[in-house]
């Protein structure tokens, strides 16, 4: 699928329009679990009676699901309204709120809002450029003693547009969410374990 540097969304309703309901047709879906969100699960509890959880690009809605099973209230955006449209079809009986939304805008209503924010494979799914933009944008969804893990793919090769998609994120990732006003708390380090045989970081912040 062909990605113009400035129209970095454009490329995600064609892809998911195009999926079926199995999700082939798309390269990151799973269609359950998140391998490195589970990982993750496995080494942390927790408990999400009480609290609100936001899935960044969520897709085909499956860590939402996780989230929810779990008691959080949950909000899922992505910007295909093909891909919620999907989520919608496969979580009918579900409380979670799957929303059409550009990570680009911003929603006022999300300022600080959640307790727990997810975000796997979205960052690194927009060209380089727009890192330093939309990693903030992240980071203010959460709410004071909140939580944010995010899941990427990590390289030490310096990110360039034409090395892409998807564009794995570096190291210092890490120090941009930093400087972004959260702290870490945990990293965990998955060798090999990408489908393209690279590292997944799954890191844990907070406010």
């Amino acid at each position: 699928m062909a990605v113009e540097e400035d129209k970095p969304t454009d490329w995600f309703e064609p892809l998911y329009s195009q999926a079926d309901e199995d999700g082939s047709g798309v390269p990151w879906v799973n269609m359950s679990t998140h391998p490195s969100f589970r990982a993750w699960l496995e080494r942390n509890e927790l408990d999400g009676q009480g609290k609100t959880a936001l899935v960044v690009g969520c897709g085909m809605g499956d860590d939402a699901a996780e989230l929810a099973s779990r008691g959080f209230s949950v909000t899922a955006f992505d910007v295909s309204e093909s891909a919620i449209g999907h989520c919608r079809r496969r979580f009918p009986d579900t409380r979670i709120d799957f929303q059409v939304a550009n990570l680009f805008d911003r929603n006022e209503q999300w300022d600080r809002a959640f307790d727990f924010v997810l975000e796997i494979y979205t960052i690194q799914a927009l060209p380089p450029k727009f890192e330093a933009e939309i990693i903030p944008k992240i980071a203010n969804y959460v709410a004071a003693g909140g939580s944010l893990v995010t899941v990427a793919i990590v390289s030490d090769e310096a990110r360039s547009f034409d090395k892409g998609p998807p564009w794995p994120l570096t190291p210092e990732h890490v120090d941009a969410i930093c400087r972004a006003g959260l702290t870490v708390e945990d990293c965990m380090v998955r060798e090999a374990a990408s489908k393209s045989g690279t590292d997944v970081w799954i890191t844990t912040f907070n406010r």
